[in-house]
């Protein structure tokens, strides 16, 4: 990815936590979705926006919910940080978070069988 690539990535990072955050999206499946990272690609064509989610929230309804805010959200950018070309946005579930939970658990397992 280039330096410019990068950058966009984010400031649209900031941007759609920022519209999250300030209750832009007004669509309640996308309270309390957090997003961990963008990737843009190198011609700005096309931008991957991952996220994490609380525990009782189910995945596919905030991907309808992405989906259903998604001309909002690419009307915003494109008026926030004065892009030329909005890339198209393209949503993935991060589930980085489950899985560190996951490995802590299973150490504190063996923590716990190695003191017994």
């Amino acid at each position: 990815m280039s330096k410019r690539s990068n950058r966009i990535g984010n400031l649209i990072k900031v941007e759609i936590s920022n519209m999250i955050l300030f209750g832009d999206l007004k669509d309640p499946r996308l309270q309390g979705v957090f997003i961990t990272n963008v990737k843009v690609s190198d011609d700005i064509g096309k931008a991957t926006i991952m996220f994490s989610k609380s525990k009782d929230m189910e995945v596919g309804n905030i991907l309808e919910g992405f989906k259903k805010a998604s001309g909002f959200i690419r009307k915003n950018l494109a008026k926030n940080l004065y892009l030329k070309r909005v890339p198209s946005l393209f949503f993935i579930y991060d589930d980085t978070m489950e899985q560190v939970e996951k490995i802590d658990l299973l150490l504190n397992k063996l923590h716990q069988s190695d003191n017994e």
